[in-house]
């Protein structure tokens, strides 16, 4: 369960590119031609580069953890998350393999198909970037409002064992423009990502 935390910190984050302003947020939930149409156009993405800025919020903590660094998504199913401040950490998925660096330390690979939770919070992130909405749906509902112009993106888990980390996590962006995410733990703990500077 360790392990399965502390890679849900590092790759739920990277499900965005890039960050303008907030998303003016509709409250009619879309049909399943919006959802299709918006993921068509994800699809059409083939590479991105951007920085990021991530705030935590813990209840363990009294002020919230802030880190900054770069992101990178190649089609069809390569993410890294370079932590640049406040350490060096690096974490790097190719296929069915994830990859961690933290500092100088060795690297420790993981082979996502023996790992079925952290699998599902890949299959999130690469399942929004390339558009692929079945990946998605395999362990989460997905619901979205406002247009594919600005839309509103919910992911709420269907997979009890992907439950007992996540409540949900919510996606704002315009076109192909993933703009914010927030994501709320099952244990209150928040995450918020702004994503800038794409490439």
């Amino acid at each position: 369960m360790l392990l399965h935390r502390r890679m849900f910190g590092l790759l739920l984050p990277a499900i965005l590119l890039p960050h303008r302003r907030p998303a003016v947020k509709a409250s009619q939930q879309q049909p399943q031609a919006a959802i299709d149409e918006l993921m068509q156009m994800l699809a059409r993405v083939p590479e991105s580069n951007a920085t990021f800025v991530e705030v935590k919020t813990l209840a363990m903590l009294t002020r919230p953890l802030r880190a900054s660094g770069r992101l990178a998504y190649r089609r069809p199913a390569h993410l890294e998350k370079i932590t640049l401040e406040p350490q060096a950490e690096s974490l790097v998925v190719d296929g069915d393999k994830l990859t961690f660096t933290e500092g100088g330390d060795s690297s420790r690979t993981i082979d996502l198909n023996g790992e079925p939770v952290i699998h599902a919070l890949v299959d999130a992130v690469r399942g929004t970037l390339s558009g692929d909405l079945a990946a998605l749906r395999r362990s989460y509902a997905v619901t979205m409002t406002g247009t594919v112009a600005n839309w509103h993106l919910t992911l709420t888990p269907n997979d009890a064992s992907v439950a007992r980390l996540i409540v949900r996590t919510t996606i704002d962006g315009n076109g192909t423009a993933l703009r914010l995410v927030h994501t709320t733990q099952a244990n209150g703990d928040e995450m918020l990502m702004t994503i800038s500077d794409v490439r």
